[in-house]
């Protein structure tokens, strides 16, 4: 969410008015200079017709960029007063897509602009469905709010995999990245003489130190535990992944988008899949034949060593909710948090208003092994991917389609983007990571 080119526009224009325009200069003219010609009068030209007034709305959950998005709206209707753009907050993943899904049921007229479409199911549905725009053309069209680039070339191209679903249509833009991890206190730790943890078996000794010191060694929401499911399933199917793949032969293989796959190989020790299309159906297989998330003894030893972990989560772990799972860490009553990215807003923001009850902090990853063991091979990854992707609703509407797209280009320009990085953090709120508005920069 970024800058304005419409800045350079206007100073083209005082450039020409100063230089083209001006009445004041003694440079004698040669006499045989062509005499110009007089433009014909009109008389009773009526006026451009104004353009109609519409309303566009973004839909967003609650705390994610919302002021920072609001005082882009407002910056943006400066630009063009002929469109009011609306934040619409909602307050959770789940009750968005509940939202969108029975709107778009009864003909979408009220649904949302502008929308989080990784929060809507599978992509390429929605497209077929007819309730998400396919964007391919508007990818590539050029943003005068960004020097004229094009919409995809002010965006990290490393990213643009996670734009395509999986028929090859641009379906979505990717504004930030998301990770999770540990934020740990670092007062905590000193004070305790131990040392950040990089294997499990570490961060096992440490919470149980911390405990010993009566700490809550580690608050989290209980859901969030599915992150780590999740990751622990990725490091020991992930070896699968190459068959899952859409490779030439297939009926969905299309090589301007899926080439990529073919030049996949697994690797143990390396993001290899970076940038992989996967085959809903032979996931599906995948998973039905129990070799993906079925693994057996690794399946046991992941799920035994949450069951360990979970004698340090904060009393009444199972009915927490983030805000309380979060100012245990803040007030410093626990000692570690399993969270995303996103909570380093609130955490600067905070620590801001705390004065000499401030404290340091700091983040680690989701540990390895200390011994290798074979059922987990390589190193774990944890969870590193965009976490806003932004689309446009079909509401076979063209004129609407194009106010909401255009607000796109303004978020998606650096100036206006870096604005709302800042803001967001000023504020306190939640960013989701670092931005992919190429650009764009935030503090250390």
């Amino acid at each position: 969410m970024k800058r304005n080119v419409g800045i350079v526009l206007i100073l083209t224009l005082v450039l020409l008015t100063i230089f083209g325009c001006s009445k004041g200069s003694n440079k004698t003219e040669p006499t045989d200079a062509p005499t110009a010609t007089k433009a014909p009068v009109v008389e009773n030209t009526p006026a451009p017709e104004p353009k109609e007034k519409r309303k566009i709305v973004l839909l967003t959950i609650a705390g994610y960029y919302t002021t920072a998005l609001k005082e882009a709206a407002a910056d943006y209707a400066k630009l063009r007063p002929e469109t009011e753009v609306v934040i619409d907050i909602i307050s959770d993943n789940a009750a968005y897509k509940a939202t969108f899904d029975s709107k778009m049921a009864a003909g979408g007229k009220d649904a949302p602009d502008i929308i989080h479409t990784n929060l809507l199911g599978d992509l390429a549905d929605n497209i077929d469905k007819g309730w998400v725009l396919n964007l391919s053309d508007f990818a590539n069209e050029p943003n005068e709010y960004n020097g004229g680039k094009t919409v995809f070339e002010g965006i990290d191209p490393a990213y643009h995999q996670y734009s395509y679903d999986r028929n090859g249509r641009v379906g979505t833009l990717t504004f930030d990245l998301v990770g999770t991890g540990f934020f740990y206190n670092k007062d905590i730790f000193d004070k305790e003489g131990l040392k950040e943890p990089t294997t499990w078996e570490e961060l096992l000794e440490v919470a149980a130190k911390l405990k010993a010191a009566n700490y809550i060694p580690l608050s989290m929401p209980i859901l969030y535990e599915g992150w780590m499911h999740n990751a622990f399933v990725d490091w020991s199917s992930r070896s699968l992944y190459p068959e899952m793949l859409i490779l030439p032969g297939d009926a969905r293989y299309d090589e301007a988008v899926h080439k990529r796959n073919t030049e996949i190989k697994y690797d143990a020790n390396a993001d290899f899949d970076f940038g992989a299309v996967y085959d809903p159906e032979k996931q599906y297989t995948m998973v039905s034949s129990g070799r993906y998330d079925n693994q057996g003894p690794a399946e046991k030893k992941f799920w035994t060593l949450l069951k360990d972990l979970s004698q340090f989560y904060q009393p009444g772990y199972k009915t927490t909710d983030d805000p309380t799972v979060y100012s245990l860490f803040i007030s410093q009553k626990a000692a570690m948090l399993w969270n995303g990215s996103w909570q380093v807003g609130s955490i600067l923001a905070d620590q801001a208003k705390m004065g000499d009850k401030a404290f340091k902090w700091g983040t680690f990853k989701f540990p390895d092994f200390a011994q290798a063991d074979p059922l987990f091979p390589g190193k774990a990854r944890g969870i590193l991917v965009p976490g806003h992707l932004m689309g446009v609703t079909d509401k076979k509407d063209e004129e609407q389609a194009n106010r909401a797209k255009d607000f796109l280009k303004y978020m998606y320009s650096k100036d206006a983007a870096q604005k709302i990085f800042e803001r967001t953090l000023e504020v306190g709120e939640f960013v989701q990571g670092p931005s992919l508005v190429l650009g764009v920069t935030l503090p250390d």
